[in-house]
This record gives C-alpha cells, sequence and structure tokens, in this order.
C-alpha cells in the first residue's frame, strides 16, 4: 500500500484534532493516524529511512505507535527533517539553543506552510482546554492578553513568541500587548523588560475589573517580580485572571524553584498558585503540555505538577541506557509521538528527565494486557546531565546524516 499524500493526512488530522478533545479516547483510531505518519515520513525522509531501516522498523511490519523508532533531538542540529511536498519552502524555522549541551549550533525545526498550519490546529485546542477550560470552540476570551516577551516578528525563529502571538490573536478579544523591547531576539540576556509598561496595564485591568493572561517565561517572570518587589509595587488582578509560564532556570546564575516562583507570583500580584499554569513544549515538537490545575478542580496545585498533552500526542518514559520503557514512578528520558509533527519526524527522544504519573483511579503499575506500554502523564525533572543523556547520545550517533 503506497505512503498516503500529505495533503490527504493533513486533512485526516485536522479533523482528528478538531474532534479528539471532545471525543472518548480512542486508541485504535490514534494507532491508525500514527502508523499512516510514520509510513509517509519512512518515504519522504532518506536519512530517517536509514536509522529505521537499521532498527528493522519498516512500516508494514509496525502495529502500535509505541514501536516507531525515534529520534533524538540532537540529530535536528545536524539535519533539516523537513517530510513534505517535493519542492516545498520552508514558511518558518524555529531554532532552540537549548537542545545541544556541547556547544555546537542550535537545533532547528523547519516547518512548510502545511505543517505550520497543522502545528496551529494542536496549539489553539489544547491551550483553550487547559488554560481557558471553560471558552467554547470558536469564542474568544475578555480576558486581557499581555506578553511578557517580544512581538514574534522580533524574535522569528522562536516558536514560543510565534505561538504565543498565534494564539492571542485567535482566542482573546482584544490584541496581545509586549512589554519586552529590542534585543528580544538575541536571547534574554539582551532583552529589555518594560517594567513600567506592564506594571500600568496590570493596574489599569485591575482598576476596570478585567482579567488578565499574562504569558511569560520563567527567567522574564523573575527579573520582572525582582523589580516589583524592590520598588515595593504590588496588585490584586480580578477573579479569573491567569499566568502561563515555560521555561525554568536550571544551568543560570540564579536558579529560582517553582514553589518559590509562585509565592513571589501571589505576593505581587494575588493571583493563587491554581491560576498559574506552566507549559512545557520544544522547538523539535508541534505539540505542548501543561499543568492540569484549571482544567481539573481537583488537581493538585502543589509543585512538582503534572504535565498533560492533547489527545494525539503519546509519551512514554524511557531508561536513560537501554531506551525500554518504564513503569510509573522511575525516571528515565521522555519520549514523545506527536501527529501534529507529519511535517519533520512525528516521534522524539528528548533529553529531558521524567517520571510517568498513574491517573487517580487507575490500578498502580497494572500493564495492559498485550504487554506494550501505555501513554501515561508525566513530572518533569529537569535536562538529563551527560552520563544520564547517553542512549539519546548513541542514538544520535546513530542517525547518520548523508554529506
Amino acid at each position: 500500500m503506497p505512503a498516503p499524500s500529505p495533503a490527504e493526512l493533513d486533512r485526516n488530522l485536522a479533523a482528528y484534532f478538531a474532534r479528539a478533545f471532545d471525543a472518548p479516547p480512542d486508541e485504535a483510531a490514534f494507532d491508525r493516524l500514527a502508523l499512516r505518519v510514520f509510513a509517509h515520513q519512512y518515504e519522504a525522509l532518506a536519512p530517517y529511512r536509514a536509522y529505521c531501516q537499521s532498527r528493522g522498523a519498516l512500516p508494514q511490519r509496525l502495529r502500535h505507535w509505541s514501536e516507531i523508532p525515534a529520534v533524538p533531538v540532537l540529530a535536528f542540529k545536524d539535519a533539516r527533517l523537513l517530510g513534505d511536498e517535493e519542492g516545498s519552502e520552508p514558511a518558518r524555522v524555529f531554532r532552540t539553543s537549548g537542545t545541544t549541551t556541547d556547544g555546537a549550533r542550535p537545533g532547528e525545526h523547519a516547518m512548510t506552510a502545511s505543517g505550520l498550519a497543522l502545528y496551529h490546529a494542536s496549539c489553539v485546542p489544547t491551550f483553550r482546554a487547559f488554560v481557558l477550560p471553560g471558552l467554547a470552540s470558536g469564542a474568544t476570551s475578555d480576558l486581557v492578553p499581555l506578553v511578557l516577551g517580544p512581538p514574534s516578528d522580533d524574535a522569528p525563529h522562536s516558536s514560543l513568541w510565534h505561538m504565543v502571538d498565534h494564539l492571542g490573536y485567535e482566542l482573546f478579544a482584544d490584541e496581545p500587548r509586549h512589554f519586552m523591547g529590542p534585543g528580544a531576539a538575541a536571547g534574554p540576556g539582551a532583552a529589555t523588560l518594560d517594567v513600567p509598561g506592564l506594571t500600568k496595564a496590570l493596574d489599569e485591568a485591575t482598576r476596570a475589573g478585567r482579567g488578565v493572561c499574562l504569558f511569560t517565561t520563567d527567567l522574564g517572570l523573575d527579573r520582572f517580580l525582582t523589580i516589583v518587589e524592590a520598588s515595593g509595587w504590588t496588585t490584586r488582578l480580578p477573579a479569573g485572571s491567569r499566568l502561563v509560564h515555560t521555561g525554568g532556570t536550571k544551568g543560570r546564575r540564579r536558579a529560582v524553584s517553582p514553589v518559590e516562583l509562585l509565592a513571589r507570583v501571589e505576593a505581587a500580584l494575588g493571583l493563587p498558585a491554581r491560576a498559574c499554569v506552566s507549559e512545557y513544549g520544544m522547538t523539535e515538537l508541534a505539540s505542548q503540555f501543561y499543568d492540569g490545575t484549571l482544567r481539573d478542580a481537583a488537581e493538585d496545585a502543589t509543585s512538582p505538577r503534572i504535565k498533560y498533552g492533547p489527545p494525539w500526542v503519546r509519551t512514554v518514559v524511557v531508561d536513560t541506557y537501554t531506551l525500554e520503557p518504564l513503569p510509573p514512578g522511575e525516571p528515565g528520558l521522555l519520549r514523545v509521538v506527536d501527529l501534529a509533527n507529519r511535517g519533520s519526524v512525528a516521534a522524539i527522544l528528548t533529553e529531558d528527565r521524567a517520571v510517568a504519573v498513574e491517573p487517580a483511579g487507575a490500578a498502580a503499575g497494572t500493564p495492559p494486557a498485550d504487554g506494550r506500554p501505555r501513554a501515561l502523564p508525566f513530572r518533569l525533572l529537569g535536562r538529563a546531565d551527560g552520563s544520564e543523556a547517553r542512549g539519546c547520545s548513541l542514538e544520535a550517533e546513530a542517525f547518520e546524516v548523508p554529506a
């Protein structure tokens, strides 16, 4: 059977994304789509095809999404993995400085117009589900979107700020307002935070009784809080306000614990911990993960939190050396299968440490009857160090890129 065309796959994927959050879980439907995406990528990407063949992973042999070979994130620094229509040019090239730890050039994720459309089709319903869970499909939120970050035009290679701007225009009645000045494209250290502008906007929203949705990185948030704490400024944002933060401060000169950061947010902005949602995403992926505190009132708002993805993503925690799936509670590397990554590779082996979490009410540690790994939510433990990432490094060495 020939591999499906990209256009046909995209139509099926977009339809699946549009209904999956509200439909009962359908593992069979996910498996069918995942294996069709794999068949397409196997044919479209010569380096990936060679990598799969060396493991005996041929499209006609695979029966389950967990059997799809995962590409290590390190491979994104050596190859442009663009599996789209022949002759298609990238509409966006997202780059990251966080993929590699050896001083090599950053990884990049190129997306054609059709790949970017899938990215958008994935990020909008996922954000709505976890950050704006009461918002109906097609509606816009009255929350005021404020961004402690640059406009995407000022940081054209940042997938984060592209996502934030797209969400701002798609899901909010007001246009997003940005409070980071020149230098943002060069990185957090070079950017200038517009603290007076942001405090003024927050005060105006408070006086008007309008809730706010504030987007920020953890580093930007830490810098903002440090400045307002020194000045003595505080506010109490209206009920319904929320904070969406991402990143972390590991490896920076000043490490900030998540618990401390949330306590400082409550002191400065009056936002309880439950209203602060942490996002986890990667340049190499098209979908994102979020805390579940706003979506589920029973979700624990303390740290460390559980991360959840959309229905078109599956995650497995694997042993750092053998890369074999681990049971819930045992730390390892996070492996992701993201169907929105149709335009590159759907299966990614990250260098992030995580531990799978058994869903409430399930029999802890009970494997499925067929012995295959289950996709479970997870807690992030941080970036793997050099020894812990050895399995990912070995896989990267096996992923040969033609000269």
